[in-house]
Order: C-alpha cells, then structure tokens, then sequence
C-alpha cells in the first residue's frame, strides 16, 4: 500500500498515526455534562401549587413535602446542604422544587414538587421511593449521596453507590436530565478516591 522507504510513504504513515491517536485521544476525554448546556426557559416566580400527595410513601411523608413547598424548609440552594432556601419557590429546572431530609446518619431522602401543577415525583436512583443510596467507597463507613442541581437547569447530578451492601458496589457520579416529565440518564462515571 505505502512504500515505507519512500518520503511520500512515510509521511503518510505518519498522518495516519496521527489521525488515528487524535480519535482514540478524543473519545478518552469526553467532555461531562455541565449545567449551562441543559438550560431552562424561565423560571417560575408565583407563589407554587400545594403538593398532590397520591402514593402511599407521599402521604407518609407529607409534612416533608409540603413545609419544603410552602416554606421552604429543606429545599437547598444549588443541592448544597448547608444552603437552605427557607423561602417557597423553585430550586431545579425551572420550576421543581427538590426537598430532602434526612433519615439516619449517612441517609437522604428526596422527592420533588412541580410549582406549577403540585406534582410530587421520585429522584432517580431512588428505585420509586425517596431514599437515596448511600456514597461509600471500599474500606469507608461511607456517607450520604451527594446531589448537585440548578434552578436555571435541568441537568442533576447524584453521586452514590447503588447497590452498597454489595462487597462489588462501585460508586459513580450520575449525570440525569430532566425532560417531559421523566428521568434520562446521560452519563454515569466511576468514582475513583
């Protein structure tokens, strides 16, 4: 095919190798989803729809959610613990508000409210109730998951390990957006220490 000894050869060899580790290069470092590539239009502003509890495990936890609606108790800023929102309105996408509690030391639960409809829907990963899997790497007690969201964007990011009792339980850093009323999983990468 290319005469190897021959300078036309040779330098076309060497732009196939090239071309070649610039692919492999560029699949290794694909760029994570970032908040600002899953933007909303608006955002909500009104005062939000009291929650429709319909399930059971709503209903069990309706002082919860509707404090978390209507005051703003338990709805963090930015998914960070310490920043609590203490007033109503929305904290991811626009217009849902997540809120969380906790449920024992290392545990979490969540469940969020469409301001505008009263909707109450499940995290994902939280396998259709409220707790969240525990983040433990191997040789830890391990901790809660770790979530991370915007009001102006509908990309979430949990950090967690499913599955924890396992001895192969790996942790991972899942990236879901929120679109038409449902849970997309975009991306899950493994946690290292």
């Amino acid at each position: 095919m290319f005469d190897v000894g021959s300078r036309f050869g040779h330098a076309a060899l060497v732009s196939l190798l090239i071309a070649v580790l610039g692919v492999v290069c560029a699949q290794g470092t694909t760029q994570l989803p970032k908040f600002e590539d899953y933007p909303v239009k608006e955002v909500f502003n009104q005062t939000p729809h009291p929650p429709i509890l319909t399930t059971p495990q709503q209903r069990l936890f309706r002082t919860r959610i509707r404090e978390g609606v209507e005051k703003g108790w338990g709805v963090w800023i930015n998914g960070e613990w310490s920043k609590e929102q203490k007033e109503p309105g929305p904290n991811f996408a626009g217009h849902y508000i997540v809120i969380a509690w906790g449920c024992g030391s290392g545990c979490i639960e969540m469940a969020m409210s469409d301001a505008e409809t009263g909707t109450v829907y499940s995290l994902p990963i939280s396998a259709g109730g409220f707790a969240l899997p525990m983040l433990v790497f191997p040789n830890s007690a391990g901790g809660a998951a770790e979530v991370q969201y915007r009001k102006d964007s509908r990309l979430m990011i949990i950090r967690a390990t499913p599955h924890a009792d396992r001895r192969d339980a790996i942790p991972n850093a899942f990236y879901f957006l929120w679109e038409g009323n449902r849970w997309t999983l975009l991306r899950r990468v493994r946690i290292e220490e």
